[in-house]
C-alpha cells in the first residue's frame, strides 16, 4: 500500500517599503537604484520601494530597472509636510508619481540650495549605475502644504498616504503634532523597526485604528535585508495587492468598531 502525503508550502514574501537612495542627502552615495535592487535581490526581498525625501527620480529609475528583474518596486516618496511630518506616498505607476512631483514637490518645495557640507550630497545615477549629476536643491525642507492637504492630494492621484515612523522623536506625528488622530484619513501608519520588533508587531496588526506597517528606513547597502516585513499568506505582491490589503484591514476594523 502506498501513502501519498501532501505538504502545504508556505510562501514567504519579504517586503521593505522604506529605502533611501543617494538622492536623499542622508543616504550613502553608493545607494544607486541598480545597487539597491542588486542588494535587495541578493537578500531575497520580493517587494520594495525607494522613498527619497521629496524626490522621485530614483524611485522611477528603480521601477524601470525592476521590469527586467524578479522583484517588484512600488513607486514612492517620503514627503515632508508643512508641520515637518514625514509622510510616505505610494502609487500604482510612475505617471502618478510624476504628477505628484509636478503638482506638489516642484511647486511647493522651497528653492533652497543644499549644503552638502552639512547635509550630504544628493547624487543622481543613471540606468547603468553611473553618476550623472548632483541635485543641488535641498530636498529635506518642508513642502508648503499641510499634512491633511498632502494626504488629500495623494488620494486624488489614487495613491496611499502613510505617516512615517510615527514613534520617532523627530519628523513624526507624535513629535510634531503630539497625537494620532484616529479619524484621520491615513491608509496605515508606519512605526520604526525598533518599535516593530520590541512590541512584536506583525503584518495584519493595528495601531490606533490603523493597519500598522514597517520598513527598514535603509540608508546604506548593508542595511538592506536586515529588516523586512514577513507576508506568509502571499497577500502582497505589488501595489494593487498592497492597496487591497490595507482597504480590507481598515474595513475589517470598522466592522469590529460597530459590533
Amino acid at each position: 500500500m502506498v501513502f501519498y502525503i501532501n505538504y502545504w508550502r508556505v510562501i514567504l514574501i519579504k517586503i521593505d517599503l522604506h529605502i533611501h537612495s543617494s538622492l536623499s542627502a542622508c543616504g550613502a552615495d553608493e545607494m544607486s537604484p541598480s545597487m539597491i535592487l542588486k542588494q535587495a535581490s541578493e537578500k531575497g526581498l520580493n517587494v520594495i520601494s525607494i522613498t527619497d525625501h521629496n524626490a522621485i527620480q530614483h524611485s522611477i529609475l528603480a521601477y524601470e530597472i525592476s521590469q527586467k528583474e524578479n522583484i517588484c518596486v512600488i513607486p514612492g516618496a517620503e514627503l515632508t509636510s508643512r508641520e515637518e511630518v514625514h509622510l510616505l506616498a505610494y502609487f500604482k505607476d510612475i505617471s502618478s508619481l510624476i504628477k505628484l512631483d509636478n503638482l506638489v514637490i516642484n511647486k511647493l518645495l522651497p528653492d533652497i540650495e543644499n549644503r552638502s557640507d552639512i547635509f550630504g550630497y544628493q547624487v543622481l545615477y543613471d540606468y547603468h549605475g553611473e553618476i550623472i549629476d548632483l541635485d543641488n536643491r535641498l530636498r529635506q525642507a518642508a513642502i508648503g502644504m499641510d499634512l491633511e492637504e498632502l494626504i488629500k492630494q495623494i488620494h486624488r492621484l489614487n495613491g496611499l498616504a502613510i505617516p512615517a515612523h510615527i514613534d520617532k522623536n523627530r519628523f513624526s506625528l507624535i513629535s510634531q503634532l503630539g497625537f494620532i488622530d484616529s479619524q484621520a484619513n491615513f491608509d496605515a501608519v508606519e512605526v520604526s523597526k525598533c518599535k516593530w520588533n520590541k512590541d512584536g508587531y506583525k503584518l495584519g496588526d493595528f495601531l490606533s485604528e490603523f493597519p500598522v506597517i514597517c520598513g527598514s528606513d535603509s540608508h546604506c547597502l548593508d542595511d538592506i535585508g536586515i529588516f523586512y516585513m514577513e507576508d506568509r499568506g502571499n497577500i502582497i505582491s505589488d501595489y494593487l495587492s498592497f492597496e487591497r490589503y490595507l482597504k480590507e484591514k481598515k474595513d475589517e476594523n470598522n466592522r469590529r468598531s460597530f459590533v
